[in-house]
């Protein structure tokens, strides 16, 4: 009898938080826009509407079944909101397992929250179940009565299906759209999609898109980043500021021939549609064993000496605004890794940092 009226009082104290939760918070879902607008950004596909996807359905057939289900996964997509608020609460589901062995729930499934004016992180209380619900206070810098601007990282290995943010009612809330520019273009691996930051915000796209104020679409694909024409195809459709291929960790296995003719092929079809945008070729970051294994050191020398050959020769034949960063200037060390290729947050900084530096000369910032 005891234990069923601490049972009923501990499920009537739920029901009366439930409601208090319901009564108190203004709930509002991004995908709740009018026909032609979206909320999404670093999407650079929005035609389809009511999802945050990265490729467009019109993509499914075209590429590899793999990379397509790959694709429904929201790394690199973010949110961007007003508000007054100090409370501010989100709420979503999930369609996939929530961690990984090697890669906590926090960054396969969790959210990040960022305010803009001074790229300053909000921790969030946080739990994972049916409902993923992250609980956030910000008070501090504080400007009474303003508006602040922040920006939510979704999941990177993880497909959200619904998703809502909750301010107390009587705050001022508004979603804002992506604004008409050029963002970046990511295409590469596990790596890229953000394998294995501790957080969504720690994936080196959004480090480097964060760093330099620019929308980065994010096409890394686990293991599917193979510089496939069909995927080639969907980033010709994209009016980039610039394109880094980042796929030489899916090539290892292939022959050094192959691997010039695939990097060469994928800048030769990108200047097709793109004559002038700047095109980065990156190297394999290298393996946190390669010191001590004979195979793992030869994987990553001979894919990036592979590329490193299509990129001399490419040059040589006219190729202009065509661009190289080799592995030494990476700078991911073993330190920086979480298992034997992909960086923990350590490693995401190095590389983000890198790119970067590269990227300010290319672009002129």
């Amino acid at each position: 009898m005891r234990k069923l009226l601490k049972s009923m009082t501990l499920a009537v104290a739920l029901v009366v938080c439930g409601t208090a939760v319901a009564q108190d918070t203004k709930w509002f879902n991004p995908l709740d826009v009018p026909a032609g607008k979206t909320f999404v950004h670093n999407q650079a596909w929005n035609e389809d509407g009511g999802n945050y996807a990265r490729l467009p359905l019109r993509a499914k057939g075209k590429v590899r079944e793999p990379l397509w289900d790959l694709s429904r996964n929201s790394a690199g997509i973010t949110l961007r909101f007003k508000t007054d608020a100090k409370d501010i609460n989100v709420k979503y589901t999930v369609a996939g397992g929530m961690s990984m062995p090697h890669m906590p729930a926090t960054g396969v499934s969790g959210v990040d929250l960022y305010r803009d004016r001074d790229k300053g992180f909000c921790f969030g209380s946080y739990s994972f179940g049916d409902t993923v619900r992250y609980s956030y206070t910000v008070d501090r810098g504080v400007r009474p009565g303003a508006m602040e601007e922040f920006t939510l990282y979704l999941p990177l290995y993880n497909t959200v299906n619904e998703m809502w943010i909750g301010v107390p009612e009587g705050a001022r809330f508004e979603f804002m759209e992506p604004a008409a520019e050029k963002p970046l273009v990511l295409y590469g691996t596990s790596i890229a999609q953000g394998a294995c930051a501790s957080r969504p915000a720690m994936a080196w796209g959004n480090i480097l898109s964060r760093n330099l104020g620019m929308p980065l679409v994010n096409l890394g694909f686990s293991g599917n980043g193979r510089l496939e024409p069909e995927l080639i195809d969907l980033i010709n459709e994209i009016d980039a500021e610039a394109i880094m291929l980042d796929c030489m960790p899916n090539l290892i296995g292939r022959s050094s021939e192959e691997i010039e003719s695939l990097v060469t092929e994928a800048v030769k079809q990108i200047r097709k549609v793109h004559p002038d945008v700047p095109v980065v070729l990156i190297e394999h970051a290298g393996y946190s064993n390669a010191p001590t294994n004979e195979v793992k050191f030869y994987e990553y020398d001979h894919s990036d000496k592979a590329q490193r050959k299509a990129y001399e020769a490419l040059k040589a034949s006219g190729v202009k605004n065509l661009h190289y960063i080799e592995r030494a200037d990476l700078g991911v060390l073993p330190e920086g890794i979480v298992d034997y290729v992909h960086p923990s947050d350590l490693g995401m900084m190095r590389q983000a940092t890198a790119v970067e530096r590269h990227l300010r000369k290319i672009l002129d910032k």
